[in-house]
This record gives structure tokens, C-alpha cells and sequence, in this order.
């Protein structure tokens, strides 16, 4: 079980991928800007900035249906090679924070924060995660947003409520009062199965969860259920 005083970072580049076409082509900077295409064009959109999601372009929309909805966005192929490369100089980054980092994809990764602030001199954790994403975002053109807890969950929830570009701390003596109301559908791992069960229970948030007794929860999901359960009682 993790120690209640260890402070978990998450850190997720912001729609990495049109981020990186945009780090590698400033013309691109304040324009709606989405990945993909195919041979003749019709493909579909496997990333695209916070600029074209305001015209409701999604991953997974067909690329002439995002052209439809924003004819005034740009629509760029996919360039692998960079963005590998992008993500390890990301990477390399943050590691001068802490070497504690645990990449779990190519654009976000956890690292143990416990004693950073400290170790750079810094008054709080905010001060330091400013400090690290200005860093990143002048050198390397990727905006990222990050989030703070206790654990790689809470950290990855308060990193969802930042986006995008910005940062969120749960504070050790709020986490249930953050997590209240958390939707079941933002939780990470969560089956659209187990998401119609939760919601035949009457659940809608975490803090519907909590409000539920222990023994509901596991007899329905089992370990999953326990784990949920102590979450939403932080």
C-alpha cells in the first residue's frame, strides 16, 4: 500500500501527437491542426489539437468529416519517427526532476515526487511542476499537463482535471472531497460492461461509490470493486 506522505506525479503530453507536428512546424502554431489521412485521403483522425476538438474533431472520425466540420484545419500525416523521438527527449526531461519515472506510453509516465520540491529548492510542488513544464514546452514544443496525489490514480484523475496545458495537486486532506465528483466514466480502466452495472446501482460517481457499503461493491465486481471503493473514500 502506498505511504499516505508519497507524492505521485503524473505528466501526459497534451494531444501528443498533432502537438508534435506543431513543435516541428511552428507555422502550424494557433491553427486547428489533426493527424491522419490515408493513400487517397480517406482515412481517419488519429490525433488532433485542442483547436480542432472546438469543432468537435475526434480520433476515430473519418478525415473528409473532420475537413467538413473545420475546413480551416490542417490535416497532416502521421511522421512515427518524430514523435518517438519527441517522447525520449520529453522523457529525458523530467528525468532531471527525479529519476523515479515510470513511462506507461509514449506521451505520459508516473514519477515520485516526494522529495523533489525540496531537492530544487522549490516552496511547493506547483512552483516546481510550473517550472518543469515551462522547460519542456520552450525547449521541446510539447504542452503537458500534470496532476499530484497520493497515488497513480488520484494522480491521473487530477491530471484529466487540468487539461489542457495545466496543473492540479490533490492535497493529502481533500482527496475525498476531490473525488466526490469524479464520473465513473472518467475512471481509467473502466469496460462500458462495468459501466452499465455501476449505473444499474444507482452509481454515477465516485461519490455515489462511496456512499455504497463495501460488501455491495464486491459481491458485484469483486477486487475491482474493493479497489473503487477505496478510492472514492480517498
Amino acid at each position: 500500500m502506498i505511504p499516505r506522505h508519497q507524492r505521485i506525479l503524473h505528466v501526459d503530453g497534451d494531444s501528443f501527437f498533432a502537438s508534435c507536428e506543431v513543435a516541428l512546424d511552428r507555422k502550424l502554431r494557433g491553427k486547428p491542426v489533426f493527424v491522419g489521412g490515408g493513400r487517397r485521403g480517406d482515412g481517419i483522425v488519429i490525433a488532433a489539437n485542442y483547436l480542432a476538438k472546438q469543432y468537435g474533431i475526434t480520433t476515430g472520425m473519418a478525415c473528409f468529416e473532420a475537413k467538413r466540420r473545420c475546413p480551416t484545419g490542417v490535416l497532416v500525416k502521421p511522421h512515427y519517427d518524430e514523435y518517438r523521438r519527441l517522447s525520449i527527449e520529453l522523457f529525458k526531461r523530467v528525468r532531471q526532476y527525479t529519476p523515479l519515472l515510470v513511462p506507461t506510453s509514449i506521451d505520459e509516465g508516473f514519477l515520485d515526487f516526494t522529495d523533489s520540491p525540496n531537492v530544487f529548492g522549490c516552496r511547493n510542488a506547483a512552483e516546481l511542476v510550473t517550472r518543469m513544464k515551462r522547460e519542456i514546452a520552450a525547449e521541446i514544443g510539447i504542452p503537458v499537463s500534470a496532476g499530484l496525489g497520493s497515488s497513480r490514480w488520484l494522480a491521473k484523475l487530477a491530471t484529466e482535471r487540468s487539461k489542457p496545458d495545466g496543473f492540479h495537486e490533490v492535497p493529502a486532506d481533500r482527496e475525498r472531497e476531490f473525488l466526490r465528483s469524479i464520473p465513473v466514466e472518467d475512471l481509467p480502466g473502466i469496460a462500458r460492461r462495468r459501466m452499465h452495472a455501476l449505473h444499474a446501482l444507482g452509481v454515477w460517481t465516485l461519490g455515489d461509490i462511496a456512499e455504497l457499503p463495501l460488501g455491495v461493491m464486491e459481491k458485484r465486481f469483486g477486487f475491482l470493486g474493493l479497489s473503487l471503493w477505496l478510492l472514492a473514500r480517498g
